[in-house]
Order: C-alpha cells, then sequence, then structure tokens
C-alpha cells in the first residue's frame, strides 16, 4: 500500500512538474500549496518562494481587486473556462493570460482549496490587436464609398439625371434601400470596433435601472404585439443606482430585447429580469422562442456570426458583439444559456459602481 502511494505521488509530481502550462493550488484560505514550473517560469517566482502566501499577492492579476475567479468558482458551484486577465511577474512585468479555474467545496458547502491552471496570452493578444486594427481600416474605407454611391442614388431619384420611368424608379428605390441597410451595417461594424478598441469613451452618470429598463419596455411593447407577445418587467428588490454610460447600456438592452421579439414565438412571453447581488448588478433577458443550439453557443457574441433559423435570417451578425463590447468596456460580463427549441436567456453582470 505505501508502494503504491509513494508511486502515486510520484507520478502527481511528474504531472505538475510537466504540464505545459502554468498552474498553481490553494487551501482554504486562498494560500499557495503548490506551483508548478512552468507557473515558475511565467512569473519569475520560485516555489519556495510563494508557497503559503495569497495567490493575489503573488500574482497581482488584473482579476484579484474586482472579481477574485475562485471565488466566483465558489460562489456559482461551477468551473470557469478559458477567461482573459493579466498578472504582475516578480519584476512587476505585466503580461495576458488565459486563465481556467475550479474550487472544491467541503461537505460544510464552504471552499477547501482551488486550483488555477494559466498560459500566457501575448501572441494571441497581438493577433488580437491586428485583427481588430484590420477590422477598423476595413469598415472605415468601405464607408465612403458606399456615402457617395448613396448620394448619386439620391441625386437619380430626384431626377437630376433627367425623368425616369416607374420601373426604373422602382429599381432605383431598391437599390438605395439596400445601400442604406449596408451604410448601417458599416456605421455598426466601426462602433463595436471603436468600443473595443477603447476609441469610444464612456460617459458615466448614475443610471436608474428601473425606471430606465420601465421606459425601454414601454417602447418594445408596441414591436411586440405584432406578434402577440407579452413582456413582463421583474424586479424582485429595489434596485441600486449604478454608474454606466447610459446611451450605450440602452442600447445593449434594446439589442437583447429586439433579439427576443425576433426570435420568439407567437403567444408567448418575454421576461425582463434585474437583480443586485454583491457588487454587481444583473440584468437577464428571457424569451420562450426558438432556442440557439448547443453547437451555435460558443459563439453567439462573435463577429458577423449569425443563428440561421427558418424566417430568421437578417441581421448583421453585429449586435451581440456590440453587446458584448459595450458591456466589458463597463468592466462586465455577458453570457448566455439557451436550449433548442426552449427559448433563451441572456444575462448581463455590471458593477455597481467603477
Amino acid at each position: 500500500m505505501q508502494e503504491q502511494d509513494k508511486t502515486k505521488g510520484k507520478l502527481y509530481d511528474l504531472l505538475v512538474a510537466s504540464l505545459p502550462v502554468g498552474l498553481f493550488v490553494v487551501d482554504e484560505k486562498l494560500e499557495i500549496i503548490e506551483f508548478n514550473a512552468e507557473a515558475e517560469r511565467l512569473t519569475d517566482w520560485n516555489k519556495d518562494e510563494v508557497i503559503g502566501k495569497q495567490c493575489s499577492e503573488v500574482l497581482q492579476s488584473s482579476l484579484c481587486a474586482s472579481k477574485c475567479p475562485l471565488k466566483e468558482s465558489a460562489q456559482q458551484q461551477k468551473s470557469i473556462l478559458g477567461e482573459k486577465a493579466s498578472l504582475l511577474t516578480k519584476w512587476g512585468e505585466e503580461i495576458p493570460i488565459i486563465f481556467s479555474c475550479s474550487v472544491l467545496l467541503g461537505e460544510d458547502g464552504k471552499p477547501a482549496g482551488g486550483i488555477e491552471t494559466f498560459r500566457d496570452a501575448t501572441v494571441l493578444k497581438k493577433l488580437e490587436v491586428q485583427r481588430k486594427n484590420f477590422i477598423s481600416v476595413f469598415a472605415h474605407d468601405l464607408k465612403a464609398p458606399v456615402s457617395i454611391a448613396g448620394g448619386f442614388l439620391r441625386r437619380l431619384l430626384q431626377g437630376k439625371a433627367g425623368p425616369l420611368t416607374e420601373k426604373q424608379q422602382y429599381y432605383l428605390q431598391m437599390i438605395e434601400k439596400e445601400t442604406l441597410r449596408l451604410e448601417s451595417y458599416v456605421h455598426n461594424f466601426l462602433d463595436v470596433s471603436r468600443v473595443e478598441a477603447g476609441q469610444i469613451q464612456l460617459s458615466l452618470a448614475p443610471w436608474n435601472i428601473e425606471k430606465v429598463l420601465d421606459e425601454l419596455v414601454a417602447g418594445f411593447r408596441v414591436k411586440a404585439s405584432e406578434k402577440d407577445l407579452a413582456i413582463y418587467l421583474d424586479f424582485p428588490e429595489k434596485l441600486p443606482i449604478v454608474s454606466v454610460d447610459e446611451i450605450q447600456m440602452e442600447r445593449v438592452i434594446s439589442n437583447l430585447l429586439d433579439n427576443a421579439i425576433k426570435y420568439s414565438s407567437p403567444n408567448s412571453e418575454i421576461v425582463l429580469r434585474a437583480w443586485g447581488e454583491g457588487d454587481f448588478v444583473f440584468i437577464e433577458v428571457r424569451d420562450q422562442g426558438v432556442g440557439i443550439s448547443k453547437h451555435d453557443l460558443p459563439y453567439v457574441f462573435e463577429y458577423f456570426y449569425r443563428i440561421r433559423e427558418i424566417g430568421q435570417t437578417s441581421g448583421t451578425g453585429l449586435g451581440l458583439a456590440a453587446v458584448r463590447a459595450i458591456v466589458e468596456a463597463h468592466g462586465g460580463s455577458v453570457w448566455v444559456k439557451s436550449e433548442k427549441d426552449k427559448g433563451s436567456s441572456f444575462y448581463i453582470k455590471i458593477p455597481k459602481s467603477r
């Protein structure tokens, strides 16, 4: 039995030492009890230096002060996978990382320990910056010719190049309609890339959630009535005043409500729920529509990704990308839970104050 235990111990040491990602293990006090070779390489800390120290003291992650991933994993009772953050090395150098973590809960339901793996995302971050720059330049270069073409179309429709037959006027009106839609796509595209690049400065101000959500729902009820949809507000408690950019946040909620109406089944319900928890406010938009397949779920917030359902193929694939960019610019996060043919729930989490 002792030989088996020794063998298991050696295998554990071999596994931890040879992992191609940084790994550390903490106890119930979030003090480090294991720190592998790749973690040493990435952080410049030696294992002997960090054992017994708080993980936040060693890594000084960009998330440590606001929302500790290990504590969040314990609260949600699930693993956190593939999140982005940054940490400081022993010498103060900041490096971007992609990490995953999970917490072990004891019989009393309290954290008994946790594990986190992380890897250097420097190359990925450079590629992401290049992608965003390319997208921004591409959209910007599209803007001028689309605008010029639209101007000439309007001149033709105004008869400034001579009279038009009824058929010519109809065709030109269709071309103008599609050109205006393309122009709208380009502007949306630019907005998303600017928010992600930090080029749009948020004008933070106190936001009365209940009042604004009530007004937004009142505006969308007319559109919802066309499909015999009912929209309900659900505020289980008095909501706090939060600090956000009101215009951008209204854009987020409007986009989610618009999607909920578009993809809802006739004669069904949409619920807009909001509640406070800890240092955050949560908003949920829930529908009883077509739902999203497991295949599509990981990609719904990506550029140009569209969920193709029968009779629901319109859209740019930019709306949810804009939602994510705006919410993350506020220091929050957005995610979705859905099941095919059973509806979807989109969640927003934003800090009460910045």
